[in-house]
């Protein structure tokens, strides 16, 4: 199963529990909304009943349409207003007068209709009734309104939430992504560094055993086996270096180290014919680095540089807050077209036996530390490489 896979069914799963909890957070909604609508009907009823108490049920002041005054127990009906729809009215005012209390009533009727029967109170003995009713429809309309509403903004968080799901997926699954795509790069970059040592290796055996070859020959050909298993073994050692470090399983070990002292140790411990390398330092300068790691980085600019120059110069500078490492010759410098690239994988300025591996592992290194690097070419000839670190801050 590919990730993609996985992403789609983890974005599966999160949309369809927002879709339960969005869905039950909306009825609810819906529910009370219906309610409060509802309520307000009734309000507006026993409005009209409470206006007609107040002013004694003076058909002069107030005469509210599709209201009467029932007697159900002499059965006639009185009405106040205009009328135009017709209730069960003795079943309603019966309703409220045997129970003693205020009833509300829902009934059909080119639409629906909300009934409110109001009995006599303690002291009055007429057993006349009033009631009146209200029109449901803006009422139900309102809620329908309320609906559409709700129904929107769930299916648009439910979008939302779909798209955050989607999201959140990539993102829980960026770790296993990236170790994917370092095993890829791994693959790849070692068939790549493999391929030439052994068509060599492979070349050179098949020549040599097509035919009876002299002492010398023989020799000849052991020796160009030997120098390409030693390029491949040095090539899949950076290999997994650099592996290791893209994995983070080669942290730094951090401690405060001179950087002085160890560019005049690798000055003098680098020997390359025909080529003078110097250290040029002054006050003393620490940073907080892994030694091993560090003097790794330093010696294989160094002898990078060494193997097409005549002088090398080594030197570190300190400005407010960087510390700077300097790797500078006298060569042919970059090529300015591998310049943009001289920190990637496999990127060589020339054909003298290197994987094309240093700059990289340099690169990672030197960003394990928090720091970064930088290549460019001298005005006055030349290459030289930078490694920008922090000071130490004891």
């Amino acid at each position: 199963m590919n990730l993609q896979t996985i992403r789609i069914q983890l974005t599966a799963m999160y949309a369809a529990l927002a879709a339960v909890a969005v869905g039950l957070l909306a009825w609810i909604a819906i529910s009370t909304g219906n309610d409060r609508i509802v309520q307000s009907a009734e309000r507006d009823a026993e409005n009209v009943v409470r206006e007609m108490a107040l002013v004694g049920f003076n058909r002069e002041l107030t005469s509210p349409n599709n209201t009467w005054i029932v007697n159900p127990v002499d059965r006639w009906v009185d009405p106040y207003g205009d009328t135009w729809v017709e209730p069960p009215l003795f079943t309603i005012a019966d309703s409220a007068l045997t129970s003693g209390h205020s009833a509300f009533t829902e009934f059909e009727q080119n639409g629906a209709w909300l009934a409110f029967a109001e009995p006599p109170n303690d002291i009055d003995t007429s057993n006349n009734v009033v009631v009146t009713a209200i029109d449901l429809g803006g009422y139900e309309g309102d809620q329908r309104s309320f609906q559409i509403r709700v129904i929107l903004a769930a299916l648009t968080l439910m979008a939302a939430t779909t798209a955050a799901a989607w999201w959140l997926a990539g993102r829980s699954l960026q770790p296993a992504r990236d170790a994917m795509a370092r095993q890829r790069d791994f693959i790849a970059d070692a068939a790549h560094e493999l391929r030439t040592p052994l068509a060599v290796i492979r070349a050179s055996a098949s020549h040599t055993l097509s035919k009876d070859r002299t002492s010398a020959e023989y020799t000849n050909s052991l020796a160009e086996i030997l120098a390409a298993t030693e390029r491949a073994g040095s090539g899949v050692g950076e290999l997994l270096e650099l592996a290791r470090l893209d994995a983070g399983q080669a942290q730094p070990r951090k401690a405060p180290l001179r950087v002085d002292l160890l560019i005049e140790e690798v000055a003098a411990s680098v020997r390359v014919d025909d080529t003078e390398i110097t250290a040029t330092t002054g006050e003393s300068i620490v940073v907080d680095a892994d030694y091993a790691l560090l003097r790794q980085v330093v010696e294989n600019l160094t002898l990078n540089a060494a193997s097409r120059a005549d002088e090398v110069e080594l030197s570190v500078v300190r400005a407010a807050d960087t510390v700077t490492i300097q790797v500078s010759d006298d060569g042919p410098g970059f090529d300015e077209d591998i310049l943009p690239h001289v920190f990637e994988r496999f990127r060589r300025g020339d054909n003298r036996g290197s994987t094309g591996l240093g700059m990289a592992i340099a690169k990672s290194i030197i960003e394990a530390h928090g720091g970064t690097v930088a290549a460019a070419n001298r005005t006055t000839g030349g290459a030289i490489v930078k490694l920008h670190l922090s000071p130490s801050t004891d």
